[in-house]
Parts: C-alpha cells; structure tokens; sequence
C-alpha cells in the first residue's frame, strides 16, 4: 500500500550566499561531498542529490542574471556620467577662453549663456560617479560570489537528463502509465512540448553564444587595429603634419625622422593584420552588417591600412625624390585621414553590436533555463503522482530564487 499524499509546506527563498557555503561543506545536505557518492547509497537518495544540486545551481543562475545586467546598466550610467562630465568641462574652458587673461570662474553671464556649466544643471542632470561606481564595484562581487555556483548548472541539468529523460515521465516508469499518473494529469503532450521546447532553446542558445564570442573576438582585433592605426598617425603627425610649415617639417635629425616614418610603418602593418583577423572573425555573420558598415569594409578593403608603410617607402625607398614629393606625401596623410574615419566607423559598429549580442545572450540563455525549469517540474509531479518521491521527499522545502528590487 502506497503512503498517502503529503501536503507541502511554502516554497521558501533561498540564500546563496548561504548556499554556496552549503555546497562547500561535506555534508549529506550539499549534495557535492564526494565522500557521500559512494555506490552504495540507494539510487533514490542519489536522485534526491541531484535534484537538490540542481535547484541550488539554478538559483544562482537566476541570482547571477540579474546582477549581469544591474552590472551593465551601472556601467552604461557610468559612461554617460563621464561623458558628460568631460562635454561640461570642454565648455567650460571654452567660456574662459573667451576672454584672454581672465582667470577663475565664469561671471553669471557666461553661465546663462552656457546653461552646462552651471552648478545646478550639473547636480540635475549628471548621476553622482562615486555611486555609480560603489554600483560597479558591489555588482562585480556579487557575481564573484556567485558564479562558481552557476557554473554547475548545465552539468546538473544533464545529470537528471541522463537519468530521467527517456522520452517519458519518471511516474511512467514506475507505474507503467503511458497516459496519466494517479491526479489524473495528461502527461503525453505536454512533456513532448516541453522536451521540444527545451531543445529548440538549446540550440537557440548554443547559436547565441556561437555569435557572442565570434563578436568579441572581432571586439578586440578592431580596438587593436584602431589603437595601431592612431599611434601610427601620431608618429606621423610629427615628420609630415600638414598642418606643419615647410621648415618644420624638414628639420631635424635626418636619421631620426626615418626612424619615425619606419616605426609608424611598424604600427601600420600591426593596424591591418588585426583589421584583417577582425574580417574573419566576422565572416560567419557577415549578415549583421548593415549598408554603412559594409561600404566602409569595401573602402577599406581596396585602401587598405599601410598608408604610414608606402610613406615610409614614398621617403626612403631608394629611388631619387622627384618633383612633387610633397603634395604626394600630403595626398597620402589626407587619405590616411580618410581611412581612420572609416575604421572607426566599424570598430563603433562591432562594439555595438557586440554588446548588442552579449545581452541577446543573457536573454536566450534565461528562456532556455525556464524551459528547462518547466521540464523539471514535470519530472517532479510525475514523481510525486507515482508518490516513489524519489525527487523530493514528502514535506521538503524546495529552494525559489525571488530577484530582490533594485
């Protein structure tokens, strides 16, 4: 004879931080001291184990989404403050140059007619930094703190999978029902939706993750590519600014200018090479780009990035200076302006776009948690239909993660 139904009490919030010690600590309530896996303990308290592993994994998951994107949103403030920030004290200054020889503040109307500078419109408009970071620095402990317990998620889920996702509910097993256990719920489509549904995000998630890493991975190559590009303009800037008279441009040490054409000559080939690594991390989603982004590839595919290299190659490459070596090399430093523009351009596109992608992510991954969520529990009522409770024993609290409000 079958134990009757036990009534359960209130599903409780669980607290990770206490949980992660709890999963640190070898005892029978962890679930991951190694000591209490031995084949000797029964295959339901084995299960039970798992499950509660699961649970504790999945809470973390859930606790660490919502400090990803607290996380994110306090950095996006934090760029905006310090955006800001530097317009206000650009225009400031702009107002004290305004008149030479005029030191200190500005008179009451310079501010009216820059309404920025003043100190009320700042306390408005600009969030205070301090906070902002404090936000910064709490969320990235949090996630410290949480993280390794979210890590165990996807090997906890597959555990249970490997066990009880034949294709049928675990009550189907025990009971040999292939319609419905004792509460008379109809488990047949209902669990075929949910393993489809878990499969579809599975693959969904997999596609997003796939997409992140290739734009990240275009995130760095770009950033490198501009900050070689932009040194190697600097260097330049210095021999054959146009912005330079003809005396200043020529003299000097003779040995030193070359030395500065060849070490931007250097920094230009580091730009493309990592240009061209950004291209090919870029190739399986080609997709993504819309017409401006393409239209700058195309111009920087047939530009290319060694403008400071044929400089350097235009001024010593062994031929005899002809006439009008100036205006080529003026030509040439317009174009390499031109060709900054136009990777910069893409290089704030890709860190869009990445960012764009890392949140889609997030995103994806936290519906395919749900549905995983959703098939767990109907493994749960199955058991507890059967009333094996091999899953969970009768009365037990189970661990629900409540997001506190930020």
């Amino acid at each position: 004879m079958q134990p009757p139904h036990t009534h359960r009490t209130p599903q409780l919030t669980i607290d990770i931080h206490a949980a992660s010690l709890h999963i640190a600590r070898p005892s029978m309530d962890s679930g991951y001291a190694s000591s209490m896996a031995s084949s000797r303990a029964p295959a339901e308290w084995q299960l039970s184990r798992m499950y509660e592993n699961w649970k504790i994994a999945d809470a973390a998951t859930q606790r660490l989404l919502v400090d990803l994107r607290a996380l994110s949103e306090c950095e996006d403030q934090l760029r905006e403050a310090t955006k800001r920030r530097n317009a206000e004290k650009n225009a400031k200054q702009c107002v004290l140059s305004i008149t030479p020889g005029r030191r200190g503040a500005p008179s009451a109307a310079d501010r009216a007619s820059n309404p920025s500078t003043h100190p009320s419109a700042q306390k408005h408009h600009l969030p205070p930094s301090a906070e902002l970071i404090s936000c910064v620095s709490v969320c990235v402990t949090q996630i410290a703190a949480t993280q390794p317990a979210a890590e165990r998620l996807d090997g906890c889920f597959d555990e249970l999978r490997r066990i009880l996702d034949d294709g049928r509910p675990a009550s189907w097993r025990s009971s040999g029902s292939s319609s419905s256990g004792s509460s008379g719920f109809s488990y047949v489509e209902t669990y075929r939706r949910a393993r489809r549904t878990v499969a579809t995000r599975d693959e969904a998630y997999a596609a997003s993750k796939s997409t992140t890493k290739a734009l990240q991975r275009a995130r760095i190559a770009i950033q490198s590519s501009h900050s070689h590009y932009r040194e190697a303009m600097n260097l330049l800037d210095a021999v054959c600014s146009p912005n330079k008279s003809r005396w200043e441009a020529f003299v000097g040490d003779e040995q030193s200018r070359q030395e500065t054409y060849r070490e931007a000559a250097k920094y230009a080939e580091k730009a493309q090479i990592c240009y061209n690594e950004c291209i090919r991390a870029l190739q399986p989603h080609w997709d993504l780009l819309q017409r401006e982004e393409l239209e700058a590839c195309e111009d920087l595919k047939e530009a290319g990035l060694l403008q400071a290299l044929q400089l350097y190659t235009l001024m010593y490459g062994g031929k005899v200076l002809a006439m009008g070596i100036t205006q080529q090399v003026q030509i040439m430093v317009h174009k390499q302006e031109a060709v900054f523009q136009r990777l910069t351009s893409i290089a704030v596109w890709v860190q869009n776009c990445t960012r764009h992608c890392e949140t889609v992510e997030l995103e994806t991954r936290a519906r395919r948690d749900a549905a995983r969520r959703e098939l767990v529990a109907l493994w749960v009522r199955a058991d507890e239909d059967s009333e094996t409770f091999s899953l969970v024993a009768p009365g037990e609290h189970a661990h629900v993660f409540q997001p506190t409000l930020r």
